[in-house]
């Protein structure tokens, strides 16, 4: 019983003599657990944000995009109608000069068919 019971003492001195020590390393395992938890939380949510803004990106891209296609399209078709114009005006402008030479010679037609008619007379 001795024996035990001085192996119990000194069991208990060494558990007296470390177990300060480990707690105090288990009690630091803990808060650095927690720490790192709280810093994995925050990185978490900085990830969700910033996935979150590069969609937002994305869809303003995506819309500028859009608008610029939309802005393409009424140029072209702006282009398209003016050049369409243009022929048509040439086309006038064409036809007004043939106009404008024909009616001349025209009437110099009739004249010098009057004269000589005239002369005929």
């Amino acid at each position: 019983m001795r024996r035990a019971a001085n192996s119990f003492s000194m069991l208990a001195d060494a558990a007296l003599e470390e177990l300060p020590s480990t707690m105090a390393a288990v009690r630091l395992s803990v808060m650095e657990i927690s720490d790192l938890t709280l810093e994995l939380s925050d990185l978490s949510h900085e990830i969700a944000d910033s996935v979150h803004k590069s969609a937002k990106v994305a869809q303003a891209v995506e819309a500028g995009i859009g608008q610029m296609q939309n802005i393409a399209r009424q140029q072209a078709k702006s282009m398209v109608e003016e050049r369409a114009n243009l022929r048509t005006i040439r086309t006038a402008m064409v036809e007004e000069r043939a106009n404008l030479r024909t009616i001349p010679t025209v009437g110099q037609g009739k004249e010098s068919h009057k004269s000589s008619s005239q002369h005929r007379q």
